[in-house]
């Protein structure tokens, strides 16, 4: 039998899959697609992104077109249950429906359209931080470059692959292409690189620069003037983040003394006085133990954006996620184990299933946040703690090359001393390197990468770049040492005013916690004293219920504990890894407190009346 085979087109060429063009890219040539990338061209350089404008603004208009589909469908649905369902039946729950239907229909497209434009708006933003980070530093490398006596064009060639910065070297990368390849004088290219540009800071540097060229100003003295006032700038924003911070964290503890109390006490009303004579207890009951917990991401996210960040190593937090799959198996064993996961998964329990329910949850996310935090802690200390040294090892340097000593000498002689500290770790692995025969510019990088403090290891990055060119001199090693003591002494300022506020989210959660128990014990124990007032009427049934409550009262406080004390880690250095530890501590509270509260009865007695 024979085979027919397929003739194939030889001039046919199939692209890899990741060359070949989206699904969206045929819509570039709608004009609606080109007026919008006109808008998007400026936000994609700020956020250092290379994805051309028009592909970009034909996704976001695909997405726009898919969302608005789904839009029409969910308001025809809307529309069909009311005219099919409630103008017949004229019952409230389709109304509810059909309004729910196209509410969603109106909201979809516009959230589309905010979520991809957020995201833009994030890249930007974490590329500013790193930026205004790197700033202090950069200025001091600027000019030690200038004072090298090397021309601007192939000064910017060596800050382009300088190793020190991440964040600016996307700025003055832009800065070498356009004056190599577009043939631009130095001066016109900073001005078009001081637009894309998501730093003010960093733009008014650019700035400063051209205009004591073209002026004829001094241009070394304008630029350290600009870099004092750069460092004020700092300073002022340091401030301004610790002030906020503080308001957020007042913020959380009046969301805890108000609002989350207040939550309770409508449950607690709803447990004794149902509305309607139908209990919605059970919608109250997941509102507290899935969304009041997660209000704590809310606040989580205001810090973020509101501390006082640097664009440090990244810690990995998938072992924070498999402790947590594993703390979570534990407790629902423990759960099934003690007969509680019904009561658990419906929220159905009384003030009998509180303890073992405690337990349980208690032990399981422990679980989830000892182990994380013992390996991250210990990891975050490997990393960190070399700031208050490293100022001290760049004064050493700067001052054996005045004496005339090598910077191998150097580092040979005051890699054991007291006074280096932790640094001196680092500075023994540095000589092992240059012992095997590393150059001591690649000796520093090695070193380098163990530390994750900013201003620590771009002291020691910078250190291999002035080798690199020739200009590590007494002068611009001391220059380097002075604007890294700034850095440090700006952000050890914030950090003391900082460390007073993490005492507020554990008031917080235990006069909650207090409140809200105590509450709804007082008032169950009220009902159960004076039983012929709830033998008649609604509050025959809040005996029931109000032990309900209470219980669910009893699992949200748990798991909002757990979320606070990654809200306080947050607050505190700017790490959730550091508060996994705070987590574990504050579930511990909690769970202690409530065991306790359990036994505190409350009497009431009928005031008796005189007899004569």
């Amino acid at each position: 039998m024979a085979v027919k085979l397929k003739k194939k087109n030889k001039d046919a060429i199939t692209l890899p899959k990741q060359y070949q063009l989206p699904i969206y890219a045929s819509l570039v040539k709608l004009g609606i697609v080109k007026s919008m990338a006109k808008s998007y061209e400026q936000k994609l350089l700020m956020a250092g992104s290379s994805e051309d404008p028009q592909l970009f603004a034909a996704k976001i208009f695909f997405y726009l077109l898919l969302s608005s589909v789904l839009s029409v469908v969910l308001i025809g649905f809307g529309l069909f249950v009311i005219i099919k369902f409630y103008l017949v039946f004229r019952l409230a729950k389709y109304l509810a429906l059909s309004f729910m239907m196209i509410i969603f229909g109106l909201i979809i497209p516009p959230v589309t359209y905010l979520a991809n434009i957020a995201t833009l708006s994030q890249k930007i933003e974490s590329r500013r931080i790193g930026v205004d980070a790197e700033l202090s530093a950069f200025t001091s490398v600027f000019t030690i470059f200038l004072r090298s006596g090397l021309t601007p064009r192939l000064m910017f060639d060596r800050l382009s692959s300088s190793s020190a910065f991440h964040y600016i070297n996307g700025i003055t990368l832009y800065v070498s292409k356009r004056i190599r390849y577009l043939g631009e004088s130095v001066e016109d290219a900073m001005l078009h690189a001081s637009q894309i540009s998501p730093s003010k800071l960093l733009k008014d540097f650019f700035l400063a620069y051209v205009t004591a060229v073209r002026t004829g100003a001094p241009v070394i003295n304008t630029i350290e003037a600009k870099a004092k006032d750069i460092l004020d700038q700092l300073q002022l924003r340091a401030s301004l983040a610790a002030d906020r911070l503080s308001g957020i964290a007042e913020s959380y503890v009046i969301w805890l003394s108000s609002g989350y109390i207040m939550f309770f006490l409508m449950m607690v009303l709803e447990a004794i006085f149902p509305v309607g004579g139908t209990s919605m207890i059970p919608i109250l009951g997941v509102l507290a133990v899935t969304v009041l917990p997660l209000v704590n991401i809310i606040f989580i996210y205001g810090v973020e954006q509101t501390q006082l960040r640097f664009p440090e190593k990244k810690l990995n937090y998938n072992l924070f996620f498999i402790f947590l799959a594993i703390g979570m198996i534990v407790m629902f064993v423990l759960l099934v184990l003690e007969k509680q996961i019904f009561y658990f998964l419906t929220l159905s329990g009384g003030t009998d299933n509180i303890a073992p329910t405690v337990i349980a949850m208690t032990i399981g996310l422990l679980i989830a946040s000892v182990p994380p935090a013992i390996i991250l802690t210990k990891e975050l200390k490997e990393g960190t703690g070399y700031d208050p040294y490293v100022v001290g090892f760049m004064r050493a340097i700067a001052e054996g090359l005045r004496a005339g000593l090598p910077p191998e000498t150097i580092i040979k002689n005051i890699k054991d001393s007291k006074e280096m500290g932790k640094f001196g770790k680092i500075l023994n692995e540095i000589y092992a390197y240059i012992t095997l025969g590393y150059p001591l510019k690649d000796a520093f990088r090695k070193g380098a990468e163990r530390i994750m403090d900013f201003t620590s290891k771009i002291s020691l990055v910078s250190l291999a770049d002035m080798m690199e060119i020739g200009s590590m001199t007494p002068e611009t090693v001391e220059s380097i040492a002075r604007q890294i003591e700034s850095q440090i002494k700006i952000k050890r300022d914030y950090e003391s005013k900082v460390k007073i506020l993490l005492v507020t989210p554990y008031m917080g959660v235990i006069l909650s916690l207090i409140a809200s128990v105590l509450l709804g014990s007082a008032i169950l124990s009220l009902l159960l004293g004076q039983k012929i007032s709830y033998a008649v009427g609604p509050l025959i049934e809040a005996s029931v219920l109000l032990p309900r409550a209470i219980y669910i009262t009893a699992i949200s406080s748990i798991f909002n504990s757990f979320m606070a004390g990654l809200l306080v880690g947050k607050l505190g250095s700017g790490k959730i890894a550091t508060g996994l530890i705070h987590s574990a501590i504050l579930v511990m509270i909690t769970a202690v407190m409530l065991l306790v509260l359990l036994h505190v009865h409350f009497a009431f007695y009928k005031p008796s009346t005189p007899t004569i």
